[in-house]
């Protein structure tokens, strides 16, 4: 007898396969109440459209998740919120909901935020669930291996975020899920990838669809799991459950390379990644050779308030460079320490050598330049900032301890990496709001230095050298090479890679797990040797470490109360109101 979910699902997307624009994805039920037949196929695409889509309609109504915004609720926004807002590299300006605490890093078991995004994951798991238990016997390997990742890529964030979590593998279930604790998820993911999914899937760069997974996909997964196995071992208690991290890094190594000697080269240039025309259709825009998995997006068919609109129109605001949409919600600003990553002209004294907010001005903000004056500088084609640009009209200007209230918005440079042109001139986008830019949520470029960084970290070596793997990302941004790359020097201040994982991937909804995995996160300036513009909701960071837990979010407190086999993550015990 199968198992229903009371959900309303989308229609089939008529042509996902060849074509890359998505299209219109139309509600076929809505009543929470009535229970349906669900077609395999449309239960195949509503799992992709997780990844795209918040809801039943677009850019808004009927939302998947309740209790939050749902233009917050996208699985991307929710993820890049959580993994960005808290580090060292971007500020949300404006106070939403639940936005100040992640910041400041005082967040509790009751912020809205953490729960929509556990919600969320779990939504998308319990479709996953759904398809495998009902579609098993009509499904192809192919398909039933596509929808085991996104069940999988949804627990790595799980894991990643909460750590500790229920862990549940078929929908309909009728009593509380068990908990599983964090070491046992790690390697219930690692098996799934390498038993169940990467065998299955389609051959690197030949998957059915440019929306669709391949190989590839397992492989850049697997690394990066690999990569935090020292994190992610560690029990409750902070014991070391995995005994050979040298094998968990020589793993990472492994499918690193994988990737890199598959047939996903880098894009010939950076930009061409995070614009209008990057699905894969361009004559000219060759971001489908690096991108390994895109979310979709679409300026009329595929809508959403939390994918490539909320890239574009928070980094931007009125004065800046051309983004291709006419949204600016001006909410995203660099913190110093971002644009120290490219050059000393752009910040002298790193924030720890800084005592004062007098000596915070003198020592921020002296270079002005627009968009191209600052890349020019840098000599780095990552660095996409502006602080100052004219177009005889308007002038934006911006510099850092500035203040940001109001419509005043002048502390920190504009970001202007993400944007709805087009490579190609002869691509015109399909919408002047919502944009056609693709999320380039996996690139092989990811590839490149998590190699590298697996090596030393004790990994085997297993095909180019460290240096060599890191050179070939930054000569793609024609950023002159260095050799000596390594895990020890203090970010700003030498060749630690973690500070190129800054330059390459800053914005993209990764940092906090970087800045954990190299003990950043929750250190002060005297046991790190890091702190950043706004840490912990100081000025000048914060001087008191925060609490070594929060490397974990807490479980959300109505999951606990709800579920008694749930037992919270330290440190939020009693840090629930």
């Amino acid at each position: 007898m199968k198992k229903h979910i009371y959900i309303g699902l989308f229609a089939v997307l008529a042509v996902f396969g060849l074509q890359g624009c998505v299209q219109d994805l139309k509600v076929e039920s809505i009543d929470p109440n009535t229970s349906s037949t669900i077609e395999a196929k449309n239960l195949f695409m509503k799992i992709y459209s997780t990844l795209a889509l918040t809801g039943q309609k677009g850019p808004d109504g009927i939302g998947d998740v309740a209790g939050v915004d749902e233009g917050t609720s996208s699985f991307y926004r929710m993820i890049h919120e959580l993994q960005e807002f808290p580090a060292d590299q971007i500020y949300w300006i404006w106070p939403d909901v639940g936005v100040d605490d992640i910041r400041k890093m005082t967040w509790t078991a009751s912020n809205s935020l953490l729960k929509g995004l556990y919600s969320r994951l779990y939504f998308d798991i319990t479709l996953c669930n759904l398809y495998l238990d009902d579609y098993a016997d009509i499904a192809t390997k192919e398909e039933l291996a596509e929808v085991r990742f996104i069940r999988a890529l949804n627990y790595y964030y799980l894991l990643d975020m909460f750590g500790n979590v229920p862990h549940v593998l078929h929908a309909g279930l009728a009593d509380l899920p068990e908990q599983i604790m964090r070491p046992d998820l790690y390697n219930w993911l690692k098996t799934e990838l390498v038993e169940e999914i990467e065998p299955n899937l389609a051959p690197a760069g030949q998957r059915v669809s440019y929306y669709r997974i391949d190989q590839a996909a397992a492989w850049l997964l697997l690394s990066r799991l690999c990569l935090n196995a020292e994190v992610y071992g560690k029990d409750r208690n902070g014991v070391q459950q995995i005994a050979d991290l040298k094998k968990e890094y020589t793993d990472a190594a492994f499918y690193a390379n994988q990737v890199i000697a598959s047939s996903y080269t880098l894009a010939s240039k950076y930009t061409y990644l995070f614009m209008g025309d990057n699905d894969g259709l361009s004559a000219v825009n060759d971001a489908k050779n690096e991108i390994i998995l895109p979310i979709a997006q679409d300026g009329v068919e595929t809508r959403s308030w939390g994918g490539a609109l909320y890239l574009i129109a928070s980094c931007n605001t009125g004065g800046m460079p051309p983004t291709g949409s006419t949204e600016n919600w001006k909410c995203i600003r660099s913190r110093a320490q971002l644009v120290g990553l490219f050059s000393d002209k752009f910040q002298s004294p790193v924030a720890d050598a800084i005592t004062t907010e007098a000596a915070a001005k003198k020592a921020y903000g002296e270079f002005f330049g627009t968009a191209n004056e600052i890349t020019a500088a840098a000599k780095d084609d990552r660095a996409l900032f502006c602080n100052y640009s004219s177009d005889g009209t308007n002038t934006y200007c911006c510099q850092f301890w500035k203040t940001n209230k109001g419509d005043e918005f002048l502390s920190g440079w504009g970001i202007t990496k993400f944007t709805n042109l087009m490579a190609d001139p002869a691509r015109i986008a399909s919408d002047t709001q919502h944009p056609d830019m693709d999320l380039p949520f996996m690139r092989a470029a990811e590839a490149y230095l998590n190699y590298a960084e697996a090596v030393l970290r004790g990994g085997e070596q297993c095909g180019m050298t460290v240096d060599d793997a890191v050179n070939e990302v930054r000569k793609r941004a024609n950023a002159e090479p260095k050799t000596g790359w390594n895990l020890t020097d203090t970010p700003l201040k030498g060749l630690n890679i973690l500070d190129e994982r800054g330059r390459e991937f800053y914005c993209e909804g990764m940092r906090r797990s970087d800045l954990i995995r190299f003990g950043y996160f929750t250190g002060s300036a005297a046991e790190s040797g890091y702190r950043w513009e706004y840490k912990g909701g100081e000025l000048l960071g914060i001087k008191a470490a925060p609490e070594k837990f929060r490397t974990l979010y807490p479980l959300p407190l109505s999951e606990v109360t709800a579920n008694t086999n749930l037992e919270q993550n330290p440190g939020y015990e009693v840090n629930v109101q």
